[in-house]
C-alpha cells in the first residue's frame, strides 16, 4: 500500500470518529479513534518490512524474498530509513548465493543511513567479504576494523576471527606461488 493511501484512509477514519463524537456517540468514535492508530503506524512502519524482518528472524529466505517483493517501488512505498533497511534486507538474501548483488544492496543501505550500529557492522562485514572475493585485502581489512568497531556487542567477533584467518590462508597461498614472470 502506498503512502498516500495510508494517509487518506487515516483521514477519513479521524474524521468519521469526529463525527461520531460530535453526535455523542461516544464508544463508536473512541473506536474509530482507536482504529485510526492502524494507518498511522503503518506510515512510519511498512507492514511488509515487518513482515520480512519476522522471516529473518525464522531464517526462512523464501518468505524473506516473497515480503520484500511485494514492495514494487521504494520510493513511494517507504520513507527514507525503510529504504535502507530494504536494501540491507535484500543484502542479506543474496548475501550466500550472490555476493556481487549483496555487496550493491549493502553499499545503498550504508549510503541511504542504517539506523542501528549493529545492522551497519553486519553490513560492513559482508562489504568485507564481497571486497576478499573479489581479492581486495586492503579494503577488506579496512571493512573489517570498521565492523569491528561498530560492533558494540561483540556479536560479529566469531565471524570477523573467522575471516581473519581465512585472509591469512589466502595471503599464505600467494607466498607458496612462483611468479609466472621469472623464468
Amino acid at each position: 500500500m502506498k503512502k498516500i493511501t495510508k494517509k487518506i484512509l487515516f483521514f477519513i477514519i479521524v474524521i468519521g470518529s469526529i463525527i461520531f463524537l460530535s453526535k455523542k456517540n461516544y464508544s463508536l468514535g473512541l473506536i474509530f479513534l482507536l482504529i485510526s492508530l492502524f494507518p498511522l503506524f503503518f506510515i512510519f512502519r511498512n507492514e511488509f518490512l515487518l513482515l520480512a524482518f519476522l522471516k529473518i528472524k525464522k531464517k526462512d529466505m523464501k518468505g524473506l524474498k516473497k515480503y520484500l517483493e511485494y514492495i514494487k517501488n521504494p520510493k513511494k512505498q517507504l520513507t527514507q530509513s525503510q529504504m535502507a533497511y530494504y536494501y540491507f534486507l535484500y543484502g542479506i538474501l543474496y548475501s550466500e548465493s550472490d555476493i556481487q548483488k549483496s555487496e550493491k544492496y549493502m553499499k545503498k543501505a550504508l549510503d541511504i543511513g542504517l539506523h542501528f550500529q549493529q545492522n551497519k557492522a553486519i553490513a560492513k562485514l559482508n562489504l568485507a567479504i564481497a571486497c576478499l572475493s573479489r581479492g581486495d585485502k586492503k579494503k577488506a581489512e579496512l571493512l573489517l576494523i570498521e565492523a569491528k568497531k561498530t560492533d558494540k556487542y561483540g556479536l560479529l567477533h566469531e565471524q570477523i576471527k573467522i575471516i581473519k584467518i581465512k585472509m591469512k590462508q589466502m595471503h599464505v597461498g600467494n607466498i607458496n606461488k612462483q611468479n609466472p614472470l621469472i623464468r
